[in-house]
């Protein structure tokens, strides 16, 4: 009779237990807001966006801490209000990395439940993009000393994301070409000779990468700015740096650095299309005494934006009319699908560990139910077990969903003066499906201009 008794307090107790995990596990994603934040971004209402975001930040909770300040940094970045968006990415920064340098055992208990469970600490890529937005921050309001510290810092934070990982296992994201493409134009802008110097490596790193990891992995070309770029800056450089080059890249016209100079430099920064959504699969995984359970991870599906590409139009007082294509500088889709790719095989070897220690724990704590309290109780705790399994076995499923699908660039070399300028999209049969203008300019000599748009696929 005591037996019994005992018995039923412990299921009830496990039971407690169970439904608390499973309550809180629910508030783990911030998805619905998300759903409402970008449905308003879509219709380029991001200052709404980011206000209701502010008003439901709790929804978050405390497990989404840097999902929120991303989010939060990205709609402020589009609404255009630079300085706030800075202090949000700054905000991102520090819970990155409150995250990355906690010890271990602060989060031992999150490998027998879930890493849902635990704290969102953002993919090698995302940190990586934070340090791009605030530098373009910087940019967009002629701080050209912010732009170049948040473009430094990508080399550090590259440095350190590779470092966490073993030579065997080298993340397959170890580099950012257009980070280094930015790096160079803020370095070019100090017009001076330190800084045409540090322009043609960062120009020289960032077409390396291109030809080499862009390309394979992620199908992205050198962008013809680049070249352009990098052929000007190897021209200061000195005549044997300048051919070398023009044997690899053949005889593409370009502006000298001095030419530049006396010119001004439009660039087009386009955010085109939606991030891909991560989305579960199941993989067996076999356990001891012929036994299999199955482990749940996360895969991104693509997102094709229905823009193929843009131009960037200029029409100067005498109403001569300059137009420069954008190209593919940083496909976020691709790199993030390849990047989670590349975890796969260290989630499965982790998620290995897991249910092998699920597993151990599981039939311990039944074999000590059995003796305590009897067959009964034993059968109870093995059901409240698979339910517990059925709803921790979950794959983390959160990403940054205010970033675009990929990143375009476009860049126009006009004489000083008044030009109105404006963005013409295309769909992939090549029509123009829309415009978007960017308002009259006075450009001076030597001027680097920065200008940022948004499209949607809603």
């Amino acid at each position: 009779m005591i037996s019994n008794i005992r018995g039923s307090l412990q299921t009830r107790v496990a039971a407690g237990s169970l439904f608390s995990l499973l309550f809180l596990s629910s508030c783990a994603s911030p998805s619905g807001v998300s759903a409402s934040i970008n449905n308003l971004a879509a219709r380029g209402e991001y200052a709404r966006a980011e206000l209701f975001l502010e008003k439901n930040k709790k929804n978050y909770g405390e497990k989404n801490k840097l999902l929120y300040f991303l989010d939060q940094g990205t709609l402020l970045h589009l609404a255009k209000d630079y300085q706030k968006s800075s202090s949000a990415f700054e905000q991102a920064k520090k819970e990155y990395e409150q995250l990355h340098t906690r010890s271990i055992t602060g989060i031992i208990g999150s490998w027998l439940f879930n890493e849902y469970t635990a704290p969102y600490g953002g993919e090698d890529f995302e940190r990586v993009l934070i340090n791009v937005f605030e530098a373009l921050n910087y940019a967009m309001v002629n701080d050209l000393e912010g732009a170049l510290v948040e473009a430094r810092d990508v080399d550090e934070k590259l440095r350190l994301i590779n470092s966490r990982y073993g030579t065997q296992a080298q993340n397959v994201y170890k580099e950012d070409a257009f980070a280094r493409f930015l790096m160079g134009i803020f370095y070019e802008a100090q017009l001076d000779a330190q800084g045409y110097n540090n322009a043609f490596i960062s120009y020289a790193k960032a077409a390396e990468v291109y030809e080499s990891d862009y390309t394979r992995l992620y199908q992205t070309k050198t962008p013809l700015i680049l070249k352009e770029n990098l052929l000007a800056a190897a021209e200061f450089m000195g005549a044997d740096v300048l051919k070398n080059l023009q044997t690899r890249y053949g005889d593409i016209p370009f502006s000298s650095l001095t030419e530049k100079a006396k010119k001004a430099e439009v660039y087009l920064i386009h955010y085109n299309g939606s991030p891909p959504i991560k989305t579960e699969i199941v993989v067996p995984i076999p356990l001891p005494d012929a036994n299999i359970v199955t482990l749940a991870l996360a895969k991104y599906d693509r997102h094709y934006p229905k823009i193929r590409c843009s131009a960037l139009m200029a029409k100067n007082s005498q109403q001569k009319v300059f137009r420069s294509m954008t190209d593919p500088v940083e496909d976020i889709n691709a790199i993030a699908i390849k990047n989670l790719e590349n975890k796969r095989a260290r989630i499965i070897a982790k998620g290995v560990v897991t249910s092998a220690g699920k597993y151990v724990l599981e039939k311990a704590l039944q074999q000590q139910i059995n003796e305590k309290f009897g067959r009964t109780a034993e059968v109870n705790a093995i059901l409240l077990s698979s339910v517990f399994n059925i709803y921790t076995n979950r794959a983390d499923l959160r990403s940054w969903q205010t970033l675009p699908s990929e990143i375009r660039l476009g860049r126009l070399l006009l004489d000083p003066g008044e030009h109105d300028l404006s963005v013409r999209y295309f769909d992939f049969q090549d029509h123009a499906v829309g415009q978007a203008d960017l308002g009259r300019v006075f450009l001076s000599p030597g001027d680097k201009r920065f200008f940022i748009i948004k499209t949607s696929d809603h």
